[in-house]
């Protein structure tokens, strides 16, 4: 019998099937299966969106007008991507050599040592590229001094060469930066890759043996491919935090982006040509991730069964295990014994200057800035996840994958798009938005929410996917599913989700360096005050502070990463 609406009629197998018009189908496809609303997705809708209008604005004034802009493309534009291009490329290879290497030796090899260096490599991820740098402050002027006999020489005996060697020492920036910004920034592979070559399976390690296959023909041809994924995921976050790196490519005289756009926004007082030289980077990072994305796409990395059995490790002899000692200490002691000795030797002779009454308030601003930011990240990430596990919305999983685009942006692209938004807001509500905590705390929203939900969000895939589909069967209710279920399950990763987000709040420079309020300082902030006034060894005490607080959530969060023996 028809209905206005549709019709029912029975099949051959007598089930009774319900005929809707095809116009009517459509708009409940739409409004069922892409967004669900409820106050809950509605809710994860608005949030998804509101965070990711900034980075919206940032790209919408691509091609506003700027009255330097013809002067910034004749002069400094092909320098600003030259040099990123030049400090991400280097950066990267070194990263991954160091991190691959290390990570290979000592999850698949035997050597004296190899457990103490297995959480130890990690030390380097708690020191921030800037501090970094300002321990190795006077490393180019000495290899800038050993080059001055070449020079000198060359200017008498062979002018025609004298360029050359101008020019080779003009370029001695480079590998110096990439040597210091690797050597801390490393880990991100080595945590990565290390897991990956923990997890793989025996059965393949032993048909390689097999077949006669050395450990090096094993380590090319059957571990490395099968870790290429995490290897990308870290070369990924290397890429990012070279690319957000403000502090270190300052003090090594690189021109970024980063860099330049500091310089146009405050020495040349242009804010259009700013936002265009920061919507080229975002361009450009999104030009990286969809490279990326190709080059792996039709890619298919699985362990199944058996194969997640863990493998004998090699046993070295004297010559292997000196040799495998040697290649873990070089960027252990690069990334973190060095600047961790200088910064100390520094800080014995110049804490009497730095500590007072002003740097407990110091500390505590970054203490509280850094919890605080914790929080609001990780309760955000856990609403926007579940909502959209919970309810199976892809609008909300859209809008999920539009708000953590922001780890992929610098924090100086980020504070900018802050600052674009909450102008006119200033105007429109009569309430000064910039300037003020919330601010910041909104401008670390954007910045490391993915920080937060990636954890999260996998928590949630692995543990809670059936359960919530049991309490909805139930008819239990979201919120009940929240609190009952998926939090107790996913504790773990929301202890590690806050460290994470603990760990990159401390160390931020850029970001808040601009949106900061008056009179307010960090830990961060005061050791770059103090460095631009070339007060290196009394910025070494809030740098070892900074490193002091970050090491331990590291090594905590090194022994949760570790694969099950």
């Amino acid at each position: 019998m028809t209905e206005p609406g549709g019709s029912k009629t029975q099949n051959g197998t007598g089930l009774t099937l319900i005929l809707t018009s095809p116009k009517r189908n459509l708009s409940n496809f739409g409004r069922g299966f892409l967004f669900k609303l409820n106050g809950w997705t509605l809710a994860a809708l608005v949030i998804g969106l509101l965070i990711f209008i900034p980075m919206a604005s940032v790209l919408w004034h691509l091609t506003s007008p700027s009255e330097n802009w013809r002067h910034l493309e004749e002069t400094v534009l092909t320098s600003y991507l030259k040099d990123s291009l030049i400090l991400v490329l280097g950066t990267v290879f070194l990263s991954v050599v160091a991190g691959v290497s290390c990570a290979w030796l000592v999850s698949c090899c035997e050597f004296p040592g190899r457990k103490i260096f297995e959480w130890i490599l990690v030390l380097p991820l708690a020191v921030p590229t800037f501090i970094a740098a300002y321990a190795y402050f006077d490393l180019l002027a000495i290899i800038e001094e050993k080059m001055i006999p070449l020079v000198i020489w060359t200017r008498t005996n062979s002018v025609e060469d004298l360029d050359t060697v101008i020019f080779l020492l003009d370029s001695l920036k480079y590998p110096v930066t990439m040597l210091v910004m690797a050597s801390v920034l490393y880990p991100y592979v080595y945590l990565l890759a290390r897991a990956s070559f923990s997890r793989q399976g025996s059965q393949l390690i032993e048909a390689a043996r097999t077949l006669g296959h050395s450990p090096r023909s094993i380590f090319f041809r059957v571990a490395l491919p099968l870790a290429r994924p995490a290897i990308v995921a870290g070369a990924s976050l290397v890429v990012m935090e070279t690319l957000n790196d403000y502090g270190a490519v300052k003090h090594f005289g690189i021109s970024t982006f980063t860099n330049g756009i500091f310089r146009t926004w405050f020495a040349l007082n242009d804010l259009s040509g700013a936002l265009r030289l920061a919507a080229l980077l975002m361009l450009f990072i999104l030009s990286l991730l969809v490279v990326e994305r190709l080059l792996r796409s039709g890619a298919k990395f699985e362990e199944k069964g058996n194969f997640a059995r863990p493998f004998q490790r090699y046993r070295l002899g004297p010559t292997g295990a000196t040799l495998a000692i040697a290649c873990c200490l070089v960027p252990l002691t690069c990334g973190f014994l060095i600047p961790l000795g200088r910064l100390s030797l520094w800080a014995s002779d110049s804490y009497r200057k730095i500590l007072d009454s002003s740097f407990v308030e110091l500390v505590a601003n970054s203490l509280s800035l850094a919890v605080a930011s914790s929080l609001l990240i990780v309760l955000t990430a856990t609403f926007l996840a579940f909502a959209g596990r919970y309810f199976k919305s892809p609008g909300v999983h859209i809008t999920n994958r539009l708000a953590i685009l922001g780890y992929s942006v610098p924090g100086a692209v980020v504070a900018m798009a802050i600052m674009l938004v909450a102008g006119p807001l200033n105007l429109t509500l009569g309430i000064l938005l910039t300037g003020s905590l919330l601010t910041l705390l909104f401008a670390y929203l954007i910045r490391f929410l993915a920080v937060a939900w990636q954890p999260v969000d996998s928590g949630m895939e692995k543990n809670c996917d059936l359960l919530n589909e049991a309490s909805q069967s139930l008819k239990a209710s979201p919120l009940v599913s929240l609190l009952k279920i998926n939090l107790p399950l996913i504790r773990p990763s929301l202890w590690a989700a806050g460290l994470l987000v603990f760990v990159d709040t401390m160390k931020e420079l850029p970001l808040t360096l601009i949106l900061r309020p008056f009179n307010f300082e960090t830990l961060s902030t005061r050791t770059y005050d103090l460095t631009n006034q070339a007060q290196i060894p009394e910025s070494s005490v809030p740098a070892m502070c900074i490193i002091l607080v970050v090491v331990f959530p590291v090594v905590w969060l090194n022994r949760k990463m570790e694969a099950p023996k």
